[in-house]
């Protein structure tokens, strides 16, 4: 069974079953040290059997703190979930990401050492970013779709074209959903869903209308009715 179809029985769960997961306290995430970089953060879900891993990069300002709570409840904690932390922005709290090379660096580090450390990981992943980590992670990815061969890209301005889209699927990317809670948001990623189906993956895009530059309320949800389409084969 696939790293993706592991998840999609708890994905079309009922409302209820939902609901009890927002409710219940989750367990704490873990640092886990990676090499060269802050410590990011690991989010472990329960049991022994194996489960897919997504990658989480926040926004400028923001923490991996919360991006591993975040996204633990948005996939009932049946995934292991390591965000990135970058650079602290120093008394003024939150860490941001100092270039798009240097997320792609972090971003391989901490999937090799969350590996190195939880053998329970499927092979291939999902990366998830939200405004910087979004952006950034547009202009990187594509030639990791090997190992994130699915893509959630929150509240983005960063363009795709034809050839990184070709990138992606000659690498082993599948399908990207973009979310957008702004219309600065919507028009790029409206423009980049043509680019990207013209190079041979299949995209999604979302939008809450005034939602705001946020990954919370509507768009959140529109996240979440959309992910048992990207984890479908």
């Amino acid at each position: 069974m696939s790293a993706a179809r592991l998840l999609l029985p708890i994905l079309f769960a009922g409302c209820t079953t939902a609901s009890a997961a927002e409710r219940r306290p989750l367990a704490a995430p873990q640092a886990l040290e990676v090499q060269g970089f802050l410590p990011a953060v690991l989010f472990v879900p329960a049991g022994t059997e194996p489960r897919p891993l997504v990658v989480a990069a926040h926004g400028a300002g923001g923490s991996p703190e919360w991006e591993c709570e975040y996204w633990s409840r948005l996939l009932r904690e049946q995934s292991f979930v390591l965000c990135l932390r970058g650079t602290s922005l120093g008394k003024s709290g939150g860490y941001y990401y100092r270039t798009q090379y240097a997320l792609e660096a972090e971003l391989v580090a901490a999937e090799r050492a969350a590996r190195a450390r939880e053998p329970r990981i499927t092979p291939g992943g999902t990366y998830v970013g939200f405004s910087q980590g979004s952006s950034m992670g547009s202009a990187i990815i594509a030639k990791h779709g090997a190992k994130f061969s699915r893509l959630v890209l929150v509240e983005g301005f960063e363009r795709w074209n034809v050839p990184r889209a070709r990138t992606f699927a000659k690498s082993g990317g599948k399908r990207i959903l973009f979310a957008c809670g702004t219309k600065e948001c919507q028009a790029v990623a409206t423009e980049s869903a043509r680019w990207i189906e013209r190079g041979g993956v299949q995209v999604r895009v979302e939008y809450a209308p005034g939602a705001g530059h946020t990954p919370l309320g509507e768009v959140q949800e529109r996240v979440t009715s959309a992910l048992p389409w990207l984890f479908s084969d």
